[in-house]
């Protein structure tokens, strides 16, 4: 019986370093329409959550204006990009962020982009 293996082509990967989150293609789509998103941290298991806000969202201030976080879309790919945010990660993980690749998954129930800390990706 053969294990098939993952391809990238289509893997939602978040790569961190000291300073930002870098989104894949296969991610960034989520977030092609947006220019602001919270980020949330599960300490507990180890999950981080991106999650677009909307231009309706923002105008309305559904959110803190503290709370939001600038991403920046290009061609093939989205960053977010915080300091204190990426220190908090690296904490969190007790190693230092260099390049470091994560796998993702797009929960469609809560409309967000989940990051398993958990789950380095090697491919």
């Amino acid at each position: 019986m053969f294990h098939w293996l993952k391809g990238n082509a289509y893997t939602m990967i978040a790569t961190m370093n000291d300073t930002a989150i870098t989104l894949n293609n296969s991610a960034a789509v989520y977030f092609a329409d947006t220019r602001w998103t919270l980020v949330g941290l599960d300490e507990e298991n180890k999950l981080l959550a991106i999650k677009p806000v909307s231009k309706n969202e923002y105008d309305l201030h559904l959110y803190p204006m503290e709370d939001l976080h600038k991403v920046s879309v290009g061609t093939g790919y989205a960053r977010i990009s915080n300091k204190a945010m990426m220190s908090a990660i690296s904490s969190l993980l007790e190693m230092p962020l260099d390049s470091i690749k994560f796998l993702a998954s797009w929960d469609e129930k809560e409309k967000m982009l989940i990051v398993d800390l958990n789950n380095i990706f090697r491919g």
